[in-house]
């Protein structure tokens, strides 16, 4: 019986290339939306500091979560402020799996709150 693989160590919130996507030469300018699931994925990834796909899915109430990050990258923040990296896991069978997990970098962090700052003063639109 062949023995599977050991999966990779990564302590869930922490990713070391986290200094390589907030660096201060690309700043994020967050453009807003007035979409009702786009709020409740910005919601759920500031209260998380990194969402897997499937978790993702089913707070925000989506199918296709990896098309509604697409979008919010094109709203500004872009795969350097809402970055995807791959772990390696062993599924229910026995086989390696590469799930995502979301997370927004301190930068695409600080263009969100601001972004929603503004919006609560009536100066920012979606």
């Amino acid at each position: 019986m062949k023995k599977p693989a050991v999966p990779s160590k990564i302590q869930v919130g922490f990713f070391p290339e986290a200094a390589a996507h907030d660096s201060s030469e690309h700043p994020a300018t967050f453009r807003g939306t007035d979409n009702p699931r786009e709020l409740r994925a910005l919601d759920f990834l500031l209260r998380r500091p990194s969402v897997p796909r499937e978790a993702f899915d089913r707070e925000v109430g989506c199918a296709n979560g990896p098309d509604l990050i697409r979008r919010l990258r094109e709203y500004g923040l872009g795969k350097a402020h809402l970055p995807c990296t791959r772990i390696e896991v062993i599924d229910r069978d026995g086989c390696i799996a590469r799930p995502g997990i979301y997370w927004l970098t301190p930068q695409g962090r600080r263009a969100v709150l601001q972004w929603l700052a503004k919006r609560e003063q009536g100066g920012a639109h979606g």
